[in-house]
């Protein structure tokens, strides 16, 4: 490589090249700690993380973190507590992010000296892709070490996954869009502060995005657990047999992007529930598609039994939302041959009732009264939203959500829900 050539600023044409929406300062610190949350959860877990970032003040909690984490940290500004590695200032307003372990890569790129307004800028961004080696070349060449090693000692696992990239980077643009309308409105209503019922509006919005955060990290665990599905099933079987797997992880994949579309368009516009007849029959494959590989991972039994053939009215992506968290709630507190029953019963003329039964370790008896409560969690890593919005969402379509039975031989849950 040639002089000229080596002082060029790549990173930067990396950026340009992606061709996304410029997005705020606020999203890309979102993502920034998003991008760092999986290595900081798993704390032993051998990686190497290269960081360029100029204003940390918000980022000073993730940065502690990362020090007491098992990951090698080069830095490549001054303001960042690791060794700093770069060699000639040639990167400019440049900033970035870059993880590299064995099951997990990330590449975060962004400058804001490439949009007009100001605090605004086009990512650069990829997951699990081995796209994020090439970016450690680059900076690799302006590095008082030779960082290619990692390249080898940390070499993906799976292919580029265009799918799983596609979807957060529609994301990316949802919450951005989200966020500047957000901002907008609070702009052209300079009566926030004095108006009373456009405050509460406000605050109903920024509670709402909370609520509708946790659902999100839902549904990506499951687009990366079929994105592993996608991975698995390509080697060593007939090409017949990759077809069926790709296409049925596809089509769930396609169904929890829809999900999210749905809940940030929600966030946007705060409507009502769309209540619509649905299929019991059909509700329920779809939702055994969704959730059956985080079962099979657990090596649990979900177990659905439908009396009959019935149609509800329901919000579906909303009626999902809960039973999916019902779920997931359930496999945390199983063992490892525990078992999950869904059933339906009617109940009088015009309501359903579903019934999710677990043989976990059930709640305890002084936390009954406080499990619908926001921010209750007895988890470790939870945000205590789950069954709070769980029986929002199922008021919101005229039914409820009810703590029918718990004790040490397992936790039973009952939805009530029209019936037509």
């Amino acid at each position: 490589m040639n002089v000229s050539n080596y002082k060029k600023n790549f990173l930067k044409d990396l950026i340009y090249l992606a061709h996304t929406k410029p997005v705020s300062k606020q999203i890309i610190k979102g993502l920034f700690r998003f991008a760092l949350e999986p290595l900081l959860e798993a704390q032993n877990q051998k990686a190497v993380v290269l960081i360029r970032m100029f204003d940390t003040t918000e980022s000073e909690g993730v940065l502690k973190r990362l020090e007491f984490n098992q990951a090698e940290v080069y830095s490549f500004s001054q303001n960042i507590n690791a060794e700093n590695l770069e060699r000639e200032p040639i990167w400019g307003d440049t900033e970035f992010l870059v993880i590299l372990s064995p099951r997990y890569s990330v590449a975060l790129l962004w400058d804001y000296s490439t949009e007009e307004i100001k605090d605004t800028s086009c990512v650069y961004f990829l997951l699990n892709s081995r796209e994020v080696n090439n970016v450690v070349r680059i900076i690799s060449a302006n590095s008082k070490i030779d960082l290619n090693r990692y390249t080898v000692e940390f070499t993906p696992e799976r292919r580029s996954n265009e799918l799983l990239n596609k979807a957060v980077h529609k994301f990316i643009d949802y919450a951005n869009s989200f966020a500047q309308e957000a901002s907008l409105s609070k702009a052209e209503n300079n009566i926030l502060e004095s108006n009373e019922e456009v405050l509460k509006k406000y605050e109903y919005i920024c509670d709402r995005a909370g609520m509708i955060s946790h659902e999100i990290r839902n549904h990506l665990s499951v687009i990366d657990l079929y994105s592993k599905i996608i991975q698995k099933r390509t080697k060593g079987i007939t090409n017949a047999d990759v077809k069926n797997s790709i296409d049925n992880a596809v089509n769930s994949i396609t169904k929890s992007k829809e999900l999210i579309s749905k809940m940030l368009f929600e966030l946007k516009t705060i409507q009502s529930a769309d209540v619509l007849p649905i299929k019991i029959t059909e509700f329920f494959e779809t939702l055994k598609s969704l959730v059956q590989p985080k079962v099979e991972e657990k090596q649990a039994k979900l177990n659905i039994c439908i009396s009959n053939d019935c149609r509800i009215l329901a919000d579906e992506s909303k009626l999902l939302n809960v039973l999916i968290n019902l779920i997931y709630n359930a496999l945390d507190f199983v063992d490892k041959d525990g078992k999950i029953d869904i059933s339906t019963h009617i109940e009088g003329e015009n309501t359903l009732k579903i019934t999710v039964a677990d043989n976990g370790s059930g709640i305890p008896e002084e936390l009954r009264s406080k499990i619908f409560e926001k921010g209750f969690t007895s988890k470790k890593t939870g945000s205590g939203l789950g069954l709070y919005i769980s029986k929002l969402a199922m008021q919101e379509q005229y039914g409820d959500l009810i703590l029918k039975e718990t004790q040490n031989s397992g936790t039973v849950f009952e939805l009530l829900i029209p019936m037509i």
